[in-house]
């Protein structure tokens, strides 16, 4: 079967267009490479960060993946032990409550949440 293409179809013009799609900072994307990797990457900093006692660093990371990956447990989990340890309850329960609507596995989180309410 014959694609169809447009009258004003140019072949070369198209392929250039899709090799600089194929391309990313001038250097051609390894074939499988994942698109988890940056969050992996950012979780492991995260972690360093927190690590070092460096608590607002770390938080700003968490919260990177939990926008790029918004069931991500161990992000929400991070995060919540962070404010745990720093006494900020009111931020632990908000994290709880988005980690809850956010993530499959939300038992531990509701559970968590239910001893901070009925304490």
């Amino acid at each position: 079967m014959e694609r169809k293409t447009g009258e004003n179809f140019d072949e070369n013009v198209a392929k250039d267009i899709f090799d600089r799609l194929r391309t990313v900072e001038g250097k051609t994307k390894p074939k499988g490479e994942s698109k988890l990797k940056p969050i992996s990457d950012m979780m492991s900093e995260a972690k360093y960060l927190e690590g070092k006692g460096k608590l607002d660093e770390a938080i700003v990371l968490y919260k990177q993946v939990i926008f790029t990956l918004p069931d991500s447990t161990k992000a929400y989990e991070s995060l919540i032990n962070i404010y745990q340890k720093q006494g900020d309850v009111d931020s632990e329960k908000e994290m709880l409550i988005k980690a809850i609507s956010g993530c499959k596995d939300n038992e531990s989180f509701k559970k968590r949440l239910d001893e901070i309410n009925n304490g």
